[in-house]
């Protein structure tokens, strides 16, 4: 994996568990840590943009109940 070199220090039983982690996805330490880190990022992302739509009025359901209508506006223009 290319990139800037760090250190972590980790106790024992951490380090354990991510060699565990990285060997059952066939990936080395650092790949395995960076694999975890964008996905952290990602999942913090899309919270944050959950939040924001969930705040102006966005909602799951309402998002659904806007695309049904879109389909039975559509259907019944053919």
């Amino acid at each position: 994996m290319a990139g800037r070199k760090t250190s972590v220090s980790l106790d024992e039983e951490t380090l354990e568990i991510l060699k565990r982690r990285a060997d059952a996805e066939n990936l080395d330490r650092s790949a395995y840590l960076a694999k975890l880190i964008h996905r952290d990022d990602l999942r913090q992302r899309l919270a944050a943009d959950s939040a924001t739509l969930n705040a102006a009025g966005y909602t799951p359901e309402r998002a659904t109940s806007v695309t049904a209508s879109l389909l039975t506006e559509r259907r019944s223009a053919r």
